[in-house]
């Protein structure tokens, strides 16, 4: 059953992957549809994770954790506008390998915060990550996603989604004894709908039209339940397991997502990268 949530888990992300890139296609404003999303989400993950949390401590943490979840729903908006604006112009498969190749990130804060032990195969794999990146980045200077170069975004969302994702190892070394995964979650995608709540009402025009709030909640849905069901498989089966199985499901299907629905051109450079992805992702865990 672990892996059928692992599967799960997979078909989620890349319908957020292929949504995006919708939002994209139809010349949707990226931020307005995504404060959608979060919202929705939160709120589903308020529904979904409601428990008893630990009472007087969540209380004497609930300052420190509020602030947190903000910080964290910043990296979580901003990763996914400029994922958005990847799958669009770089690919969803070549964009998906460059955002899980971002777990080097969480790895590398994990050994020196955490002191966890640095074996000789996770050496090989971070820098197999650098090799990977250097081959997947196309040469599309010339292509400007406002005042950024499409090859730099997959730069950004590397950095981004290290972040965000070690932002998770935080939270389960510091807080998960005070606050429930889901409703933690639901905090953070609530920060995220606050600033990008913010930055829409900055700007001209109106807060969000039809088509952006339907597609929105579309993506809200497969949003919180990617990590529902990655929850649900790591209840069944180890980490160690489950990770390496989702990230490669996720970077070669969204690969062939984009081969088979959006066209993407992949050269042969980046067909090695995504190969070296791969091979980096399963030396990291």
């Amino acid at each position: 059953m672990a892996y059928l949530f692992l599967i799960l888990s997979s078909v989620c992300s890349l319908t957020i992957a292929h949504l995006l890139k919708v939002t994209e296609t139809k010349n949707l404003r990226t931020l307005n549809t995504l404060t959608v999303n979060y919202i929705v989400a939160a709120i589903f993950a308020f529904l979904v994770g409601y428990e008893s949390n630990t009472g007087s401590a969540f209380v004497s943490y609930s300052a420190i954790l509020f602030m947190f979840c903000i910080i964290v729903g910043a990296f979580f908006i901003g990763n996914f506008v400029a994922y958005s604006k990847s799958v669009h112009t770089n690919g969803v498969g070549i964009t998906i390998a460059a955002m899980r190749l971002s777990l080097l990130i969480p790895v590398v804060i994990s050994i020196y915060w955490y002191a966890e032990y640095l074996s000789g195969l996770k050496i090989v794999g971070i820098l197999g990550v650098f090799g990977a990146m250097l081959l997947l980045i196309p040469k599309k200077n010339h292509i400007k996603i406002g005042s950024i170069s499409a090859s730099w975004l997959l730069i950004l969302i590397f950095v981004l989604s290290g972040f965000a994702d070690a932002s998770l190892k935080i939270y389960e070394e510091e807080f998960s004894s005070n606050l429930n995964e889901l409703t933690f979650m639901g905090l953070v995608f609530l920060g995220a709908f606050i600033i990008g709540l913010i930055v829409a009402l900055l700007r001209k025009g109106p807060l969000v039209t039809k088509k952006e709030a339907l597609l929105g909640a579309a993506i809200g849905i497969p949003n919180l339940y990617s990590s529902i069901f990655l929850i649900y498989a790591l209840g069944g089966i180890s980490g160690s397991v489950a990770y390496p199985i989702v990230n490669i499901l996720n970077v070669l299907g969204g690969t062939f997502l984009g081969l088979i629905i959006w066209n993407d051109q992949v050269s042969t450079k980046q067909w090695m990268g995504i190969s070296m992805a791969v091979i980096a992702i399963l030396l990291l865990i």
